[in-house]
């Protein structure tokens, strides 16, 4: 037996790159009304209001009503996320480094995406606010959004819910959101709502994020409920990954570009539903 042989051991490297954990973004994107190839830094959203139909007498002169229009502005942008690697450095390796890059750059632009969706929606949520209460997200508070929405003429389509793994935790200890009884959601079977209407809100799970995420005050979790027209997102850029090499550093440089932004168009829309994630049964 050779005692030495151990300083020419081979070592064996797995092909596959593990990419860490994160959302891969884009959740939201089909949640809020979209415009696209904007020219410029701004983009405006338009509203109007409404007129009454009065009782009016035979052949009176019928009162001009002004509904009246208003203008959202969305201001856009500039996001990147690059990164490069070293040329030579990139033959040590048995895998497509830039091709691993590029596919976390993707899910960066990806979670900016929905930042940017998520701070306009809560901004323009504060008008309609029910209280954390010294619960986290429940079945009442899911009956108080339905109600709100009701109240305001919010269509049935297209109403949507962002919420935290925790507010996920503690909806699925209620009977409501798992019982046959009361759903066929089968949420116990799948282990989550993601993409699932509960009450005719569409409930979409948004992970940690380091872009921010849903806000957090101490321990209230700042939710949102909306309708899909109630805001507007605005892409001048779409995100757009491109790998480029650098000369005079010798390496490839894997860039993302975004150049976006949104605003709430109509707050009657938009829900504020503040969850203290203390409380879990």
């Amino acid at each position: 037996m050779s005692l030495s042989l151990s300083n020419v051991q081979q070592q064996e490297f797995d092909a596959m790159v593990k990419i860490e954990y994160r959302s891969a973004g884009f959740i939201l994107r089909d949640t809020i009304r979209m415009r696209t190839d904007i020219i410029g830094n701004t983009c405006q959203f338009r509203k109007v209001g409404q007129v009454v139909a009065n009782p009016v007498a035979f052949q009176n002169t019928i009162a001009i009503q002004d509904p009246g229009f208003t203008a959202q502005i969305a201001t856009l942008s500039k996001f990147a996320a690059g990164t490069a690697v070293d040329e030579i450095q990139d033959l040590t390796v048995n895998f497509d480094s830039k091709q691993e890059l590029a596919m976390v750059v993707a899910m960066a632009i990806g979670r900016r995406s929905d930042q940017i969706a998520i701070d306009a929606l809560e901004l323009g949520a504060a008008a309609n606010v029910i209280p954390a209460g010294g619960t986290n997200l429940t079945y009442a508070k899911f009956r108080q959004i339905v109600a709100i929405f009701e109240q305001n003429a919010v269509p049935h389509e297209n109403r949507f819910m962002m919420m935290s793994g925790n507010n996920l935790s503690a909806l699925l200890a209620d009977d409501h959101f798992t019982n046959r009884f009361y759903t066929s959601n089968d949420a116990v079977v799948s282990g989550t709502m993601q993409y699932r209407n509960v009450m005719s809100v569409n409930c979409r799970i948004i992970p940690t994020m380091t872009e921010g995420g849903i806000p957090l005050a101490g321990t209230v979790r700042r939710c949102v409920a909306w309708h899909k027209m109630a805001a507007g997102f605005a892409v001048g850029q779409d995100f757009r990954t491109e790998v480029n090499y650098l000369p005079r550093e010798t390496s490839w440089f894997v860039n993302g570009l975004f150049y976006a932004g949104a605003v709430t168009i109509d707050n009657r829309g938009t829900i504020r539903v503040d969850c203290d994630e203390a409380v879990n049964p």
